[in-house]
């Protein structure tokens, strides 16, 4: 019996074993391969940024990271060695136990859990793999900025993922782990910049260390970007810039410069701002509370998304509405006694208390007459003038390019505002009023818009009315530097407003810098002609010692005169009086443009005006 039953014991097993040998033999060798082989996918490297003379504006710098792959360490073993890790590359064990929680989702690929860990400790985690599971050291590639806070709101900075995006670059192919751009043109061009995965299908042992590389297929590197800006202009433009908001306590300001033939960016400067690399590194939290507790906001870029009035430098819109409605011909005139008081009683007054007599519309341009906006916008109920109304001036502001973003490549352009007696008894349960009109038709009150905007506004009426879409990349490239794509200049609209009447515009302009009681004859140049306008543009804050409003100061224009090669717009944020504060700057930055030489200081020069000084 003990004989059979050995026999039968022995057949049952012989015959187990046949069918796991031979019967199942391919299927057990099929899963043996898949537990000895691993695909996993590889990075590629991120595109380049190059400025208008192809100087480099980033580098991908080599560094030590940590991985992580799920399926090779075990349940047990997991507090231990992510506490280990934290230990290690400085990481908080919150942030890992969230990283290990998405990384199981492939469970088989490594997952990158820490970005840049020193080199001592890079080696210590290779050092100690048996008594660290899964875990890994790769090098791998971080940004790092050249021209740091000179073009930090421009390029912007890479970093990882924030928890809710996730979701939505998983759908665009792009792991968890990987750092993206999350601010300027690094974030905009975030799929051109990045390039496509490669594959790598590995042998690896029991531990899951890797034995050999049985198939490769490399990754498709990043397009490079070619911006139409250049290094020295943007840095000589900023330095320009600061000198003159060294004079202020708590200085803050915009220069936006354009070409009005395509809308290319020559400059951009938002201060104060700040260096993209303490972002690429990973901020501390002393740089952020730096940043984030300066009442000017630094980290915003105010050229497009600051929202501002902007004073005078609106009233070529009414000034164009007024002529194409035919509520005023070119020649007809209007006298401005300095203020206007309706019969209700409220009074408007001019910048000029003792009024700029009777003026045409060159002259009110010139001279900034808000006596004859208020006329041909709200009307005159004295003169029976029918201005052009509320709703018209807001469509001819709309077709000047306002209310609305222009299109550039940076994320978090502002729209701005062109205010309507809809939009206000919706948002603030008011009437509108005829003061609102008046208010509208020289940048006061609820107008709000972006230097941007008002420099695409003044390229458009310096080359002739086209309404270029402002363009910060002109081409990408591959690998070899050769052109895959290019950014054509993109026309988004006409201003309404005949070549004739457009003439009349030019010829305010130029007479408001270069004519005999122009309110912007400090932004005249030696070594061009310069047409522009000034702002002075009045918000609700606390009044000064003579009861007047903070005001930000404002200048934007074209140089030359005729057939323009830049466009302009300088807003100093509080800065009072354009006329003393904006034109000075749009006179240096102009200087510098057409010389290629620094001017001098501007306490230098002998028609310095102290900060603290106003009409």
């Amino acid at each position: 019996m003990l004989g059979g039953a050995a026999v039968a014991a022995n057949a049952a097993l012989a015959g187990r074993l046949w069918q796991l040998q031979v019967v199942e033999t391919d299927a057990y060798r099929a899963q043996a391969a898949r537990n000895r082989n691993r695909t996993e996918p590889v990075p590629p490297v991120r595109g380049r940024i190059f400025d208008r003379n192809r100087a480099p504006l980033v580098a991908n710098v080599p560094v030590f990271s940590a991985w992580l792959t799920p399926s090779t360490l075990p349940p047990e073993r997991e507090g231990p060695v992510l506490h280990n890790l934290a230990q290690l590359t400085g990481e908080r064990m919150d942030s890992l136990r969230f990283k290990l929680s998405l990384a199981r989702a492939q469970p088989s690929q490594p997952s990158r859990m820490a970005p840049v860990v020193p080199r001592e400790s890079a080696l210590a985690i290779e050092e100690r793999r048996n008594d660290l599971p899964g875990a890994s050291v790769r090098i791998t590639t971080r940004r790092e900025y050249g021209h740091g806070d000179t073009l930090g709101h421009i390029l912007g900075f890479t970093g990882p993922i924030a928890a809710e995006d996730v979701d939505d670059y998983r759908r665009r192919g792009v792991r968890f782990d990987e750092d993206v751009g999350l601010a300027g043109i690094e974030r905009s061009l975030q799929d051109q910049l990045r390039g496509q995965d490669g594959e790598r299908r590995l042998e690896v042992d029991a531990l899951g260390r890797e034995v050999d590389v049985l198939a490769f297929t490399p990754p498709a590197v990043g397009r490079d970007a070619v911006l139409t800006m250049a290094v020295p202009e943007q840095r000589a433009i900023r330095e320009i810039l600061a000198r003159h908001l060294a004079l202020r306590e708590q200085g803050a300001g915009v220069v936006v410069v354009l070409r009005p033939d395509n809308g290319d960016v020559v400059a951009m400067v938002s201060l104060p701002d700040y260096d993209n690399n303490i972002f690429a590194q990973g901020a501390s939290a002393e740089d952020l509370e730096r940043l984030s507790s300066d009442a000017r906001r630094p980290l915003i870029n105010h050229a497009v998304s600051g929202l501002y009035p902007p004073g005078s430098t609106y009233k070529v819109i009414a000034a164009s509405g007024a002529l194409e409605a035919g509520v005023v011909l070119p020649q007809s005139k209007i006298n401005c006694e300095g203020r206007l008081i309706l019969p209700s009683g409220w009074t408007f007054n001019d910048w000029l208390p003792q009024g700029h007599g009777l003026v045409d519309l060159e002259r009110a341009i010139a001279e900034s007459c808000n006596i004859y906006f208020y006329n041909v916008s709200g009307g005159n109920p004295y003169t029976k003038l029918r201005g052009l109304g509320n709703r018209r001036l807001a469509e001819f502001e709309q077709q000047f390019g306002f209310g609305a973003p222009t299109g550039i490549e940076i994320p978090g352009e502002a729209s701005g505002l062109v205010p309507t007696s809809q939009w206000k008894a919706e948002h603030l349960q008011q009437p509108w009023v005829t003061g609102d009109t008046y208010h509208a038709a020289i940048g006061q009150g609820l107008v709000q818009v972006t230097p941007l905007q008002v420099a695409s506004m003044y390229a458009a009426i310096g080359n002739g009315g086209r309404m270029m879409r402002p363009r910060l990349v002109s081409r990408l490239l591959d690998n070899a530097g050769r052109v895959v794509e290019r950014v054509p200049a993109q026309v988004r609209g006409t201003l309404p407003i005949s070549a004739a009447h457009l003439r009349l515009l030019q010829t305010g302009l130029n007479q408001a810098v270069n004519g005999p009681n122009g309110t912007g004859v400090r932004a005249r140049s030696a070594y061009t002609v310069v047409a522009g306008k000034t702002g002075t543009a009045e918000y609700s804050g606390q009044r000064d010692g003579e009861g007047r409003l903070p005001s930000h100061a404002w200048f934007a224009g074209y140089a030359p005169a005729v057939q323009p090669d830049y466009a302009f717009a300088v807003m100093v944020r509080d800065g009072g009086e354009g006329s003393f504060a904006a034109a000075p700057i749009a006179r240096d930055i102009v200087d510098f443009l057409m010389t290629g030489e620094m001017p001098p200081i501007p306490q230098d020069r002998p028609d310095f005006v102290p900060p603290d000084r106003r009409i």
